[in-house]
């Protein structure tokens, strides 16, 4: 008596090996919408940062309302537009 099955259940073929999970850059298709959602955010969430301390600083260096709210704005023009250029450059968007 032999303890083989006369027809042995197929294996599925071996999985290919994943690639490293790098934020969307690998991929060939570019950045997932996901991925280019929260690279948005954290470009206009630095800007409000940098507005904010702008803004307290003109504040606290004697700046009128109208200048320092000038310079918050212009402040987070600034490093929205710089994290912004750094993601395109990371491939983020």
């Amino acid at each position: 008596m032999s303890l083989t099955t006369p027809n042995p259940p197929a294996t599925p073929p071996p999985a290919a090996p994943a690639g490293p999970q790098g934020g969307g850059a690998s991929s060939p298709d570019g950045p997932t919408r996901t991925v280019k959602v929260m690279a948005i955010l954290i470009a206009v969430l630095s800007g409000t940062l940098g507005a904010l301390l702008a803004f307290v600083l003109t504040r606290h260096l004697g700046a009128t309302g109208l200048v320092a709210a000038g310079s918050a704005g212009v402040t987070f023009l600034g490093v929205a537009g710089t994290v912004k250029y750094i993601e395109e450059k990371l491939n983020l968007l």
